[in-house]
């Protein structure tokens, strides 16, 4: 259940608050500002679940509680119900163009964010903040860089650029999923490498 999301983590005492995430693991520290700057929740049970995948209704979610959770218009997604926690969001995001949606239609709340779909929203986002987001990086020395789509190349080389996403193992996982210790040290990256370096 995504919604879960939405739940405050219950304290404890492992660094970042959660029993499943160690103060020793790489990714606590950017749990801990995620977290901390209320950008993300637990998933109950005193739980972050890192190692679960990210739902594009959570992402989304993430970003317009960044940008303050402002107002959303008219619901144009058939598959995103009104009164549903992430709505106000997919909304919002969708009126300012952050996200497009699966079809002219339909948005997919519960399908897992693939890491080049996270780039290429966190690449609009950074336009609608005003943000500078015309550097590149070369995605050359990723060996699976052939197989990025055409709608992520650019997003995908801003990120590289901006020290967002790095690969693992040689490799960018374009369409692999984005697990939520991946998003949290991703948005930490780029509210430290992009937002600063705006202001």
């Amino acid at each position: 259940d995504t919604s879960t999301d939405e739940k405050d983590p219950d304290n404890n005492d492992t660094s970042a608050g959660f029993s499943d995430v160690a103060p020793s693991a790489w990714y606590a520290e950017a749990v801990r500002f995620a977290v901390g700057r209320g950008l993300m929740n637990g998933v109950g049970n005193e739980k972050f679940d890192p190692e679960g995948s990210m739902t594009r209704a959570m992402l989304v979610t993430v970003l317009w509680r960044d940008a303050e959770s402002p107002a959303a218009g008219v619901n144009r997604f058939t598959d995103v119900l009104n009164g549903q926690w992430y709505a106000p969001a997919v909304t919002w995001a969708a009126e300012a163009r952050i996200v497009t949606g699966t079809s002219a239609s339909t948005f997919d709340p519960n399908g897992s964010i693939t890491r080049e779909q996270m780039a290429a929203i966190l690449y609009r986002y950074a336009s609608w903040e005003g943000y500078d987001t015309s550097k590149r990086g070369s995605l050359s020395s990723f060996s699976d860089a052939a197989s990025v789509s055409g709608y992520a190349q650019e997003p995908l080389e801003w990120a590289v650029a901006m020290g967002l996403i790095n690969g693992s193992d040689g490799k960018l996982l374009p369409q692999g999923s984005a697990t939520r210790a991946q998003v949290s040290a991703i948005l930490m990256r780029y509210l430290q490498n992009v937002a600063i370096s705006n202001e």
